[in-house]
């Protein structure tokens, strides 16, 4: 524990204009736990002041262990009540110095209270992002149903308005915060969610013909030009993606778009693998062999074997 100087300083005076006598001095920092080979150290001629800043320095160096001793000093000398043995003399100048302590003290202990609440918000939010959604087996059910609904749908713009609804819901589920679709500049963003400490921007495509891979990298270009620079995105194709496409993008180590087509969803609505798991370990699959796309078969087969 290791004292703010101002507190340090008036400590320090404190204990000099109240004690006053150096054997006085040391027999109160023996009494609060100071180490009798610590007060050693330094000759026993010392000005107090010279002194309790040794001690006070010596016990913050010493980590925990010198926390308890530190208390006590501040401790017995903020509540100090053995006024009646100052001498007159010296005696409005030792209540001076208590009180200037005090205050500080008080201050210092009020700061050190909002310093702990503000901690403890910061951790509370960060639990409250990070924590799992409780199971919701209706919920699970609706997404099932929705997506049978859409397979269903054969207005090719209605369809991909429902797949993108549904799409965002299912983020919303699994993701520690979701955004849903918006837009920039110029620019349709079809979702936007927060997971594993990166915002990550999404395309959402249902259609006949396979991604391209002038498709994606806008995407990428989208990700990589978002304010603050660290986004990431993933491209969900449900008729998955072209040959050309997934050649192209196999091999960047600056790759930041993941790809997921209609069988990896379909695996994630069937519980085979939960969408923050497969995202995880389609990045993973991404910084080791620099593959943006790896199925959710593979991927479920492989952490099968490893059961």
């Amino acid at each position: 524990m290791r004292l703010p100087q101002d507190i340090a300083n008036l400590l320090a005076v404190a204990i000099r204009d109240v004690l006053w006598f150096k054997d006085n001095v040391r027999s109160f920092l023996r009494g609060c736990g100071v180490d009798s080979g610590l007060l050693a150290e330094m000759p026993s001629d010392s000005a107090t002041i010279k002194l309790v800043h040794h001690v006070l320095n010596r016990l913050g160096s010493l980590g925990k262990a010198g926390e308890n001793p530190v208390k006590q000093m501040l401790t017995r000398m903020y509540y100090w009540k053995d006024i009646h043995t100052i001498p007159a003399e010296r005696k409005d100048k030792a209540l001076a110095s208590l009180k200037e302590l005090q205050k500080a003290y008080k201050q210092y202990l009020e700061q050190q209270r909002f310093q702990e609440e503000q901690e403890r918000r910061m951790h509370d939010d960060r639990v409250e992002r990070t924590t799992m959604k409780a199971l919701d087996h209706q919920k699970l059910q609706a997404f099932r149903d929705e997506f049978d609904r859409i397979i269903a749908e054969t207005n090719p713009q209605t369809r991909g308005n429902r797949y993108q609804d549904l799409m965002n819901k299912i983020f919303d589920y699994y993701a520690e915060e979701s955004r849903g679709s918006f837009k920039r500049t110029g620019e349709q963003i079809d979702g936007l969610f927060y997971f594993d400490k990166h915002w990550w921007y999404v395309e959402v495509r249902w259609q006949e013909e396979k991604t391209q891979a002038a498709d994606v990298s806008v995407l990428r270009d989208r990700a990589r030009t978002a304010f603050g620079g660290d986004t990431k995105a993933v491209f969900i194709s449900f008729n998955g993606y072209t040959g050309e496409c997934l050649k192209s993008l196999a091999g960047k180590s600056e790759e930041r778009v993941l790809l997921m087509d209609g069988y990896d969803l379909r695996c994630v609505l069937d519980c085979q693998i939960a969408f923050d798991v497969l995202l995880a370990e389609k990045q993973a699959e991404l910084v080791q062999s620099e593959r943006p796309f790896v199925s959710a078969a593979e991927i479920i087969e492989r952490r099968g074997k490893l059961a």
